[in-house]
């Protein structure tokens, strides 16, 4: 067994701010460090609601941390949920200390959860956290998204093992690139559950997002003078080739614009993005069972996945499994922005979750915890 330790992790970073050429996570980026309990990332004392206890499993001959978080004084509500992260080195709280990035999406998750009773559990993905890379050179390892499924697969079981709830009552939530994690997991256990939740999710191929963000981005930085258009049709032009070769060869071609590289597009992510890119995430919501429900959000004021990219995806799920939350006010994190325009700041910040999803996640927990 080898015992995960800080150091550089490979991971991609699927998400781009669109106010510009800017990456929310680092291609290689180094994992954070601990936090104690009862702290957030950002070094401000939490409370959180209920027991956060330290828990750890074991995938792929590697040791995973994370944190079980139990009700306290509350009658038990007979379900567990795992909650997934988002894209890059993301830690069990939702942040990436890398980045300084730290809406904390994951933990205000837990504490919801447990305000209402029910257990949950998060972890640190390999490459942030406790949860970092084995002791060797980042670029002789290989990470790829069907390794995060297969991590993700053990901590599912993990939490039946922790709480003692069946596979039939637990709940999966994913967040971001998490909901594609959870589409995943789902296809691969074949175990209903009692629900499934796609947060704000990744809702198209992985590569076609990419390609999309990247594409707004530039347009926005013509538009603010600040890239050429000629430059900028550089760009669109050496990113449509890395996406046809990754996926004919799952080579990112050398000669690439090297403006793509900083946003992930590297050797070393090759097998990430190739193995992520198979899945059209609308097909694999078509394949759920009737029986089991599904809520799917998303955000008019979500800057990195819209509305209609993640109606797609909804509707691909049965109408009698479907709740779907249109929200106004939150940002890519779930955090509350009000009447505030989004942008790049509220996007690292603790904020609260929105209201309107706080209260759309209730009503659902209500309908599917007395099944």
């Amino acid at each position: 067994m080898l015992t995960a330790r800080r150091h550089a992790a490979t991971v991609v970073s699927a998400f781009i701010l669109s106010a510009g050429i800017a990456v929310v996570g680092s291609a290689v980026a180094q994992a954070a460090p601990e936090i104690p309990a009862g702290s957030s990332a950002t070094g401000i004392p939490s409370v959180p609601v209920g027991t956060d206890t330290e828990v750890t499993f074991e995938s792929r001959d590697m040791t995973f941390y994370g944190s079980l978080r139990t009700p306290t004084n509350i009658p038990n509500a007979d379900i567990a949920v795992l909650l997934l992260p988002g894209s890059g080195p993301t830690d069990r709280n939702g942040n990436q200390a890398n980045q300084m990035v730290f809406p904390n999406t994951l933990s205000y998750l837990a504490d919801e959860l447990a305000m209402r009773g029910i257990a949950s559990l998060r972890f640190d993905k390999f490459g942030s956290g406790r949860s970092g890379l084995i002791d060797s050179a980042p670029d002789s390892l290989e990470y790829g998204f069907e390794m995060q499924v297969e991590d993700a697969s053990a901590a599912f079981d993990s939490l039946g093992e922790l709480t003692g709830t069946s596979a039939a009552r637990t709940v999966v939530l994913g967040h971001s690139e998490g909901a594609l994690t959870a589409l995943v997991l789902q296809q691969r256990k074949q175990a209903p559950g009692v629900g499934l939740g796609l947060l704000q999710p990744l809702s198209q191929r992985y590569l076609d997002l990419l390609s999309d963000q990247i594409n707004v981005s530039l347009e926005g930085s013509v538009q603010s003078g600040q890239l050429p258009e000629a430059d900028a049709e550089a760009v669109r032009s050496s990113l449509a080739r890395t996406v046809r070769s990754l996926r004919e060869n799952g080579i990112v071609p050398a000669d690439q614009h090297p403006l793509l590289e900083s946003v992930g597009f590297t050797p070393s992510n090759e097998r990430f993005l190739t193995e992520a890119d198979r899945y059209e995430p609308a097909d694999l919501a078509a394949e759920l069972p009737d029986s089991l429900p599904v809520i799917v959000t998303c955000s008019e004021k979500d800057l990195n996945v819209d509305c209609g990219q993640v109606q797609r995806l909804s509707s691909a799920v049965a109408p009698e499994a479907l709740t779907f939350a249109q929200l106004t006010s939150a940002n890519h994190g779930l955090g509350e922005i009000g009447p505030l325009a989004p942008g790049q700041l509220d996007a690292i910040a603790p904020l609260p979750l929105s209201r309107e999803f706080t209260q759309s996640l209730t009503d659902w927990l209500d309908l599917i915890r007395h099944r």
